[in-house]
């Protein structure tokens, strides 16, 4: 482990626990915040580091670009506050119930959750409601939709501005038939059957049940590292969940979705780091095992080396302009991306190439939102 990230964890650390910082020699500021930014967690670790006194303190440049990280960050989540409130009190007037999936709710596992960074409201209607929650969500003021509720896979955009809101007939995108068939009665269980309310600053919220928020978050982490790369804010957000659930679970039935998932190996693969590198105590682990201790350090370098949506990965920020070579690039990533999961968990790695190839195929010839595509781009 190097300098930078031994300080870059204990500077998490503390953010998660709200701890002291234990950081040994000079701080290269620069080089730790590039690497919080990489795994979004930037808003945590400014928080930290502001408070610093001594020698190890931020210079005043630096300071400052902080100060805004944690102005633009809660503006944000005021931002998106207000949006998830509209839209959950006009749902409810037509009776509809939505559950908080992700961000929102996770934030508020944290010590302080105006410092959790997320960019989207995520809201579980179901199948049933998902037409109807779309077509009323649609008529909210500032909104805007890409395409019909049939064009997408999971979940519906709408955009107010630069503020995302995901509606999910959905909560997770799983090619395979056989284990969709298996997560199904998963899913109903946590956000249909056994959801709870939460308040929030006065407005009740409802969310998932307290073992299916664990096990969704790690499943979330799961298929970062399987598709567009992972990085410590999800796995600090199953640390978190763990840690605020701690002897409130049922661990029978969460360690039964775990085994059914076919998932007990990137569990405690991922648990390893959480206690090793975030600082979780290991009686809040369920199902640690130390002997994974190596698969959990090629796991970690993973993680270091691609972070978060890939940020760190040399090969998707050299990304070609031309349609042609830009299709290429993305043919060749597949198996680059094979590659870095093959080292960690190789039959994971290759179904996920595999079910790639397949998905590449099937959009051959088929029309792109060109508009959607644009807007992204920009």
């Amino acid at each position: 482990m190097s300098t930078t990230e031994s300080q870059y964890f204990a500077l998490l650390r503390a953010a998660l626990w709200n701890g002291p910082v234990a950081i040994n020699g000079p701080v290269d500021w620069t080089a730790v915040m590039k690497m919080a930014q990489h795994h979004g967690n930037d808003s945590l670790i400014s928080d930290v580091a502001v408070r610093l006194t001594g020698d190890n303190k931020p210079a005043p440049e630096m300071l400052a670009k902080m100060q805004t990280t944690l102005r633009n960050g809660l503006f944000h989540q005021m931002r998106l506050r207000q949006i998830l409130v509209s839209a959950v009190q006009l749902l409810r007037e037509h009776g509809i119930e939505p559950v908080l999936l992700k961000g929102f709710g996770l934030a508020l596992l944290y010590p302080n959750p105006s410092l959790r960074q997320f960019g989207d409201v995520d809201l579980f209607v179901g199948l049933d409601k998902f037409h109807e929650a779309c077509a009323l969500l649609r008529t909210l003021q500032g909104g805007y939709n890409w395409g019909e509720e049939e064009d997408i896979g999971r979940h519906y955009n709408i955009e107010f501005g630069h503020y995302p809101m995901e509606i999910h007939r959905l909560s997770a995108d799983i090619d395979d038939p056989k284990a969709m068939a298996v997560y199904e009665p998963i899913e109903r269980e946590g956000l249909m059957e056994t959801p709870h309310r939460i308040d929030l600053d006065g407005f009740e919220l409802t969310v998932p049940s307290n073992e299916f928020q664990v096990f969704f978050t790690f499943f979330h982490a799961w298929h970062h590292f399987l598709t567009t790369g992972v990085g410590w804010r999800q796995v600090s957000d199953v640390a978190m969940a763990l840690h605020v659930y701690h002897g409130q679970l049922d661990l029978k039935k969460l360690n039964q979705w775990i085994t059914d998932m076919q998932l007990m190996q990137p569990w405690q693969a991922f648990g390893y780091l959480m206690v090793e590198q975030l600082g979780l105590p290991e009686v809040e682990m369920p199902f640690y095992d130390a002997s994974c201790r190596r698969t959990a350090q090629r796991l970690y370098r993973n993680v270091m080396e691609v972070g978060n949506f890939s940020r760190n990965s040399k090969f998707k920020q050299h990304r070609p302009k031309r349609k042609l070579f830009r299709k290429l690039h993305s043919f060749i990533g597949i198996f680059v991306d094979f590659f870095y999961r093959a080292r960690v968990f190789p039959s994971a790695a290759f179904v996920e190439m595999r079910s790639s190839l397949r998905q590449g195929f099937e959009k051959q010839g088929k029309p792109t939102d060109t508009r959607r595509e644009k807007f992204f781009e920009n």
